[in-house]
């Protein structure tokens, strides 16, 4: 093994455990790999910047406006119209009818898209029809994500793996090859979900001796001169009493008191971080002796009296990666930001407060943030940031004639590309060209609509296939498997590299799982002398199959943002449907994908 193997393997293992720590956002990660590619010269500078004209890439980008375009003119709420007299039968006919519906729609429209309209609309769907939300929201995400895996285009998943086998010179899959085996998961999916939904997160969910902790916000505030607490220790005021609050840092001048002590005395223009329940929120954001810190101080803006929503902050936010602290009113159309409520992840199941390195609270996807608004423009109110806002949305500003008229184009997209007539790049661009020029969707709307999170992700990952061609690293490891694996069956080579991808991508991105497992997965079945494609919808079906953890998958880690699941919820119920698919998928793939 050469020099080459070993860094590349390093930047591998260091990359890895950033993405399972989230020690930086997964687009920096992404990048700072293509970086290190190009500076250990495992890649040219041509190579390091291919994955931004990749295929892949640029469909999935005119994928993910189109999808915007179809929420933003209401034609994914056609969905929820015809869903709702379903809620009014029993939970065992309601979940797996509901599940079906959104696992076909999310075989054509994006997986997340679908998924975030039920975060919108089942709170209030719950009330009206005394349903109960943890048995559906992780069974709607599973049902998105096993949807999505039935077409081509269904997941952006799909597109990497097809163009890493069209660029390692196979002829790739067409728009319906793999439907035929996802519908058959996408049925058990339902089945095992629906069952494990009934009877299995009854037992799992919190039991009334354990109540649900109240969800817990972030404020940053100023103390002002007049305050009570200043001149007294943190153990004498109301935030110490109060049970429901923690103070986790003091910003004094330039110093920075993290775990402050019970005796330290507060200082008029102290800044404190203090964590606490909706309710203490409000009331700390009401008191005049206190100042919020993210605000547009620089135009002395008045502090807005009108109501509080609470924003959801999606994968494509322009707010993701920056410091709660930095938000200017100017970043949400007006509106002040009170306080942030932080996802969780793998090695903190509780809420991850402050990014202790830099110490400051760092806006991810999956966080909640409080913004007030004016209380003259708040009927007019909108935030131009891809649907963040967790209420309905107004019916009035909906043109009738765009939302049917984006599902046209929606259906000769498919049909252009399930024919053969075009490839899905060819199809998408022509379909995102009909909707500009019908006005279904503007260039400003396009441009806010793109996730550039997950395009820089790919686009810094793709580099990585590349260098381990040019490394001769998918070789290595292959040769390696083939002298394990020689004794072995192809059903059982299937089976284990199925296991291995799926378990993979559950704890980092499904979309880097791909990337890293595909060319690996191409070697291996050319050293076997067996059919690759048998091997590449393994990778496929099994990197999109994270259902044991809620950071493998966005939509999981969406649901898991809501605060109605814990981690373990997604261990045994997501546990339990996944052992079911390695078991179903290591049978059927030979079946419908033979060897030779």
């Amino acid at each position: 093994m050469d020099w080459a193997i070993i860094t590349l393997f390093f930047i591998i293992v260091v990359s890895t455990i950033m993405f399972i720590t989230e020690l930086f956002s997964v687009d920096k990660i992404a990048v700072l790999v293509m970086i290190s590619l190009l500076a250990t010269g495992l890649v040219t500078g041509e190579e390091a910047i291919s994955g931004f004209s990749n295929p892949a890439v640029i469909t999935i980008m005119s994928l993910m406006i189109i999808a915007a375009a179809l929420e933003h003119n209401g034609s994914i709420g056609l969905l929820a119209d015809a869903m709702m007299p379903i809620f009014s039968f029993s939970l065992k006919y309601s979940l797996p009818l509901v599940m079906l519906l959104v696992g076909g729609f999310s075989a054509f429209i994006s997986t997340t898209a679908v998924v975030i309209l039920f975060v919108k609309i089942m709170p209030d769907l719950a009330i009206r029809y005394d349903l109960k939300l943890e048995k559906y929201m992780m069974p709607l995400s599973f049902a998105g994500i096993l949807g999505g895996s039935c077409t081509l285009m269904g997941t952006s998943t799909n597109l990497i793996v097809n163009q890493i086998a069209i660029e390692r010179g196979l002829s790739g899959f067409s728009f319906f090859q793999v439907s035929q085996l996802a519908g058959i998961l996408l049925i058990a999916g339902i089945v095992i979900t629906s069952i494990g939904s009934i009877f299995f997160l009854r037992k799992s969910n919190r039991a009334s001796d354990h109540p649900v902790p109240q969800k817990r916000y972030i404020s940053i505030l100023k103390i002002l001169a007049g305050n009570p607490i200043i001149g007294n220790t943190y153990k004498s005021t109301s935030i110490y009493k109060d049970s429901n609050s923690t103070l986790l840092q003091i910003r004094r001048s330039s110093r920075i008191i993290k775990h402050p002590s019970y005796w330290l005395k507060f200082k008029e223009g102290d800044v404190i971080v203090v964590s606490t329940i909706l309710d203490k929120t409000l009331s700390l954001n009401l008191d005049e002796y206190y100042e919020l810190i993210p605000e547009d101080q620089a135009n002395n803006e008045p502090h807005p009296t009108g109501k509080v929503l609470e924003i959801l902050i999606l994968p494509d936010s322009k707010l993701i990666s920056k410091n709660f602290s930095d938000i200017s009113s100017s970043d949400l159309n007006g509106a002040l930001p009170i306080a942030i409520n932080k996802h969780r992840n793998i090695f903190k199941p509780t809420d991850r407060f402050i990014e202790n390195k830099l110490s400051r609270v760092r806006v991810d996807p999956g966080d909640t943030i409080l913004v007030q608004l004016d209380e003259l423009t708040e009927d007019s109110w909108s935030l131009n940031d891809n649907s963040q806002i967790l209420n309905h949305m107004d019916a009035s500003k909906i043109n009738q004639n765009k939302k049917y008229l984006s599902l046209l184009i929606l259906a000769c997209i498919i049909g252009l590309a399930s024919s053969g007539f075009s490839t899905i790049l060819e199809s998408s661009l022509l379909g995102l060209g009909l909707l500009l020029i019908t006005q279904c969707v503007t260039l400003e709307h396009a441009y806010r609509s793109v996730n550039w999170q997950i395009i820089f992700l790919l686009a810094g990952l793709l580099p990585l296939g590349v260098a381990m061609t040019n490394t001769g690293s998918d070789q290595f490891i292959s040769s390696i498997l083939l002298e394990f694996l020689q004794d072995f069956s192809p059903t059982i080579i299937i089976s284990l590299l199925f296991l291995i991808t799926m378990i993979i991508s559950g704890v980092i991105s499904n979309n880097a799982t791909a990337i890293i497992i595909t060319p690996i997965a191409i070697s291996l079945a050319h050293g076997l002398g067996l059919n690759p494609l048998s091997f590449i919808v393994t990778v496929m079906l099994a990197a999109n199959f994270s259902f044991f953890t809620p950071i493998g998958y966005q939509t999981n880690t969406i649901i898991y943002g809501m605060g109605i699941y814990r981690f373990r919820d997604f261990v045994f119920l997501g546990g339990v449907l996944s052992f079911f698919l390695w078991i179903i998928c290591s049978c059927l793939i030979p079946v419908y994908f033979p060897f030779t």
